[in-house]
């Protein structure tokens, strides 16, 4: 990646760019790190019809939580190029959770860490969810993620099939009271420094929604993330607000996300 493979009206906003990097990437983006030489941006691209849905989405989600307190990135702009998709942002100075845990860290560390990441996920769902994103409709979050899910389905190609995607909708699934969400909390998504929480990406998903679709995602096991006895434990009692059976673990980490 080059200067002049970024879009004018995002280097205009830039200013002089000492170093462009490419740091860790996800699934769904180009990820550009732009060092000027009093800040760092982060520089989101796709090219894909969903991953631009996407990250149109996660740019609106990042507006409105802006004032919300949450650790977020902010944003500066958003462009459309062609069949690309730009989204200019604040880089946050930090570690994926993910990292952090799979770097074996002191015990006593380890512990506060995931602690942390139970109480901000605990700050999430008790944020007021933004008006643009509790969208008002005779359709529950569940069905409405059905209905996508069976989209993503027929035209993009997820892990999901035809038949878990029907057993899904014949489970019956206790009713929780809907919470703002992030959506797609995950190690991964969550940033570290100095044994505290200072950032929460990727906002895509953020939604009026059910709580638990975030804790199952956020506890699910990885090699060194989440495989020690006490793990889970010591999330679920810092979050502290509701748990999770196995059952409704399995119906949102095993199931519905799997055509995410």
């Amino acid at each position: 990646m080059n200067v002049t493979d970024i879009p004018i009206y995002l280097l205009d906003q830039i200013g002089s760019i000492h170093k462009i990097s490419l740091p860790q990437q996800g699934h769904t983006s180009l990820v550009i790190k732009i060092k000027t030489r009093e800040h760092q941006f982060i520089i989101k691209k796709t090219e894909h019809e969903l991953y631009n849905e996407w990250l149109l989405e996660e740019y609106n989600a990042l507006q409105s939580i802006s004032s919300a307190g949450i650790p977020v990135p902010k944003v500066h702009a958003f462009h459309k190029q062609g069949k690309s998709r730009w989204l200019l942002m604040d880089y946050i100075e930090g570690i994926s959770l993910r990292h952090f845990l799979a770097g074996k860290p002191d015990p006593k560390d380890r512990e506060r860490v995931i602690a942390e990441y139970g109480l901000s996920l605990k700050q999430i769902h008790e944020t007021k969810c933004p008006a643009n994103l509790h969208r008002q409709s005779d359709i529950s979050w569940l069905d409405s993620m059905f209905t996508q899910a069976g989209h993503n389905l027929k035209n993009y190609g997820v892990a999901g099939t035809e038949e878990l995607l029907v057993r899904l909708r014949d489970t019956p699934l206790q009713p929780v009271e809907n919470t703002f969400i992030h959506g797609d909390y995950h190690t991964n998504n969550v940033l570290i420094k100095h044994n505290k929480v200072v950032g929460i990406i990727d906002w895509s998903r953020a939604a009026f929604g059910d709580p638990r679709f975030d804790i199952a995602l956020a506890i699910r096991p990885k090699q060194g993330v989440f495989d020690q006895t006490g793990d889970k434990d010591i999330f679920l009692e810092a979050y502290d607000r509701l748990t999770i059976t196995e059952e409704e673990y399995l119906f949102f980490q095993e199931g519905l996300y799997q055509f995410f």
